[in-house]
């Protein structure tokens, strides 16, 4: 055996007891990192489900549009009803049900409908009319009863796409829906509809929504939807409608929540608006609008992702249901537009029924009980007003289906709050009631003008109702004097500098109502605040986890270079 052979021989026999103990100790540090790790992965999802898009602190001011009344209804076909008197009828339940806004369609190719400029009705030779007849009726008869129409303006009449209804793709998907549309072959004529519309209604109609989902194919001449076509369109409609009427509030289209691995949607609704805000589209609406279809999950629904069994590519998706709002609200955060508020274009359940074929079951996911229609709709309106500040009318998708009767098969009817002959459901005199109880407002900061503040009793004196645990003023012109929830009167003096002046901190959170003397006048918004459960959780279970991993890390590395 030569020197070296033996030196290398030593040299093993005396690392051995180092090898021996490195093992043994990484037995023990592999299973504590992965425990680590997946406790820390539970954390992250279990923060994402409890806060996340959760307001607790109030920001500095209130976001335009989103202090309105809460409630809105769909009028699904109403402009078809050949009844004036259904009309009416429909509108009065809208009302009595506390709706102050209600969202119809004036479909193009029903106002402007043989030419540009021609907004007379021949469709029956023998008794021509004004195109605008029945609008002004729907109108009129809801200015009457005071509700605000929110009018979607889409569908382009034939004279204004012959070169997209020629194409093969536009008749393949029309073969399989016969209510696909898209866009005319000159946006300057839709501009020139829109500051039609808003021009004839000014002084009468303050909302317009600029189409509706354009990032599916049926609403895009079967073609694949682009974010750069339609900026163009909706850029063209803003500033006609704006030149018609700057008073006029123009909404952005609910685009359709979806996954974007469906050939017909190809676009995601986020990466839809992504794109439109990198393209420069933020100045071109005034407010967001979305879709918030329950699809069978319950309103207080958390989650915002969901393993995928469907598809290799996306093993892990974002869900599409209840919260998906709150991603669409981060997408306009990360483009710097937080100061518009969202509106619910549409949102509901609908019930489930023997009628229904079980291949159309399913068509709006799970089906529900008239009960849990009821108990989820208020939910979600609950919801929304306890943790997003920054949302404004959510319109019930829908009151009554409007004008000829639907197909016996169709599920979409059973999203009605008042079936064909005017009988309200269960869903209806649920939230009759939940209306009757009055505006609440929820964390957030809030102008003076919020349905919640009322004035009384006496002069120079409010009442405000909010659901949360703190109350600041901001903006008060002097001494303020007040009680909370039929408590001791208490008094506060205005900051000097005109910061917020806080009126109580520490409250059970739930409803309270304070009211308020300020001989002065009132104060210029409110903020209210809510208590983060298990705030320092959050904050101090990661960065222990956080240390452990690195303790790990640092005695696998001192171990292994030893």
């Amino acid at each position: 055996m030569t020197q070296v052979t033996r030196a290398a021989i030593l040299r093993g026999v005396s690392r051995q007891p180092y090898r021996t103990s490195f093992y043994r100790r990484l037995a023990v540090l592999l299973p504590l990192a992965v425990l680590l790790y997946a406790t820390l992965a539970g954390l992250v999802l279990a923060d994402n489900a409890a806060n996340r898009g959760v307001t607790y602190t109030p920001g500095e001011q209130p976001i335009a549009w989103a202090d309105v009344p809460q409630l809105g209804v769909n009028l699904y076909g109403i402009q078809n009803e050949a009844d004036p008197a259904n009309v009416t009828r429909t509108l009065e339940m809208a009302r009595d049900l506390g709706a102050r806004f209600a969202r119809i369609q004036m479909p193009w190719e029903d106002v402007e409908i043989h030419a540009r400029g021609d907004f007379e009705d021949r469709r029956a030779p023998a008794a021509p009319k004004s195109a605008w007849q029945k609008y002004d009726f729907i109108l009129a008869e809801a200015a009457r009863r005071g509700i605000a129409p929110i009018v979607r303006l889409d569908r382009p009449p034939a004279w204004a796409r012959q070169r997209a209804l020629a194409t093969p793709e536009f008749q393949a998907r029309k073969a399989v829906n016969g209510a696909a549309t898209g866009p005319p072959d000159d946006y300057a004529d839709y501009a020139h509809f829109v500051g039609a519309v808003v021009r004839h209604y000014k002084g009468q109609l303050r909302f317009i929504q600029i189409w509706n989902e354009p990032n599916l194919m049926d609403e895009w001449n079967g073609q694949r939807p682009s974010p750069s076509e339609f900026l163009a369109l909706l850029k063209a409609a803003y500033q006609s409608a704006k030149a018609a009427d700057p008073a006029v509030v123009v909404l952005f289209p609910s685009l359709s929540p979806t996954d974007g691995l469906d050939v017909t949607a190809p676009y995601t609704d986020l990466d839809f608006l992504d794109e439109i805000y990198t393209l420069g589209g933020a100045p071109f609406f005034d407010i967001m609008s979305a879709q918030a279809y329950g699809l069978g999950q319950p309103p207080d629904e958390h989650r915002y992702i969901r393993p995928r069994t469907d598809s290799w590519r996306r093993p892990i998706d974002s869900r599409i249901d209840v919260s998906r709002v709150v991603l669409l609200r981060e997408v306009m955060e990360q483009h710097g537009d937080a100061g518009k508020a969202i509106w619910i274009s549409e949102f509901g359940y609908v019930v489930d029924s023997p009628a229904i074929p079980a291949e159309k079951r399913f068509t709006w996911g799970a089906p529900v009980t008239p009960a849990q229609q009821a108990e989820y709709t208020i939910g979600q309106l609950e919801r929304a007003r306890r943790e997003w500040p920054w949302l404004g009318v959510m319109n019930v998708w829908f009151l009554r289906w409007g004008g000829p009767p639907p197909d016996p098969r169709d599920p979409t009817q059973l999203f009605a709050l008042v079936t064909r002959d005017y009988q309200p459901t269960p869903a209806y005199t649920a939230l009759q009631a939940y209306m009757a109880h009055g505006a609440v407002a929820g964390p957030g900061a809030h102008a003076w003008n919020h349905p919640a503040v009322q004035a009384g009793p006496g002069a120079q004196a409010w009442t405000i109702r909010f659901t949360g645990a703190s109350l600041a003023l901001r903006g008060a012109p002097g001494p303020i004097e007040f009680a909370f929830d039929g408590g001791t009167a208490q008094q506060r003096n205005p900051d000097p500098e005109g910061g917020p002046v806080t009126l109580a901190t520490g409250l059970p959170d739930g409803e309270h109502t304070v009211t308020l003397r300020i001989p002065n006048g009132a104060p210029a918004l409110f903020l209210v605040g809510r208590a983060q459960p298990l705030a320092w959780l959050w904050v101090i279970a990661p960065i222990v986890l956080l240390l452990g991993l690195a303790a790990v890390g640092a005695l696998s590395v001192s171990r292994q270079t030893r």
